[in-house]
């Protein structure tokens, strides 16, 4: 009798592991073509109302910790690194467009804002002149429309000229809408001492 009972055990319990094995693949591909679709967002859902085109954002104006107007609204952003492709606009000039637009949607107006990028290391190629980068990179920059609308918005776009050195790019290389900088830890170093908050990008 015991035996019995456990054969028919045995059978339940491998009857339910074959159906879940049968319809695991089933619910595997559910899985999949949830995250392979693309997430879509209602209109509006992003902005960009200070750098048009750039650093898009999702608004919220109730979140915690938002820019004020009236503080010293002092930032110097360091990029250091090329994410991504380079042809394509780097990913932290994308985050400092999206940091400026943040403040402006918080209502800290644009001239209020005192924001230095220093650039260095392997996004310098970044900060060259349409020709030299077209040369290197067989295509136009994609940084420099960027950097001309940040610096419509004063904020300033500076390079490293120990990294350009490093490049041996010869300095009339950089682009003329880009400041040149002793260095960007000087840059960073100095700035902290005139109360600028640090953002490393």
């Amino acid at each position: 009798m015991r035996s019995a009972v456990s054969y028919a055990l045995i059978a339940i319990i491998g009857g339910a592991v074959g159906a879940g094995v049968t319809q695991s693949g089933a619910l595997y591909q559910k899985v999949v073509n949830h995250f392979a679709a693309k997430p879509s967002d209602p209109e509006g859902f992003w902005s960009t109302p200070a750098v048009e085109g750039y650093g898009k954002i999702h608004y919220e104006p109730d979140a915690a910790f938002k820019p004020v107007a009236g503080l010293s609204n002092k930032i110097v952003f360091q990029i250091t690194r090329s994410d991504g492709e380079m042809t394509d606009v780097n990913l932290g000039l994308e985050r400092v467009a999206r940091v400026v637009n943040l403040y402006v949607a918080s209502g800290v107006p644009a001239e209020d804002l005192k924001f230095v990028v220093s650039v260095t290391g392997d996004a310098t190629p970044a900060m060259l002149d349409n020709a030299h980068f077209k040369q290197f990179y067989g295509v136009d920059n994609p940084n420099l429309k960027l950097i001309g609308e940040l610096n419509k918005l004063g904020v300033k776009v500076s390079v490293c000229d120990q990294s350009v050195a490093f490049h041996h790019y010869p300095n009339d290389w950089i682009d003329k809408s880009v400041v040149h900088a002793l260095s960007s830890p000087t840059t960073v170093s100095t700035l902290e001492n005139q109360g600028y908050a640090w953002l490393q990008m």
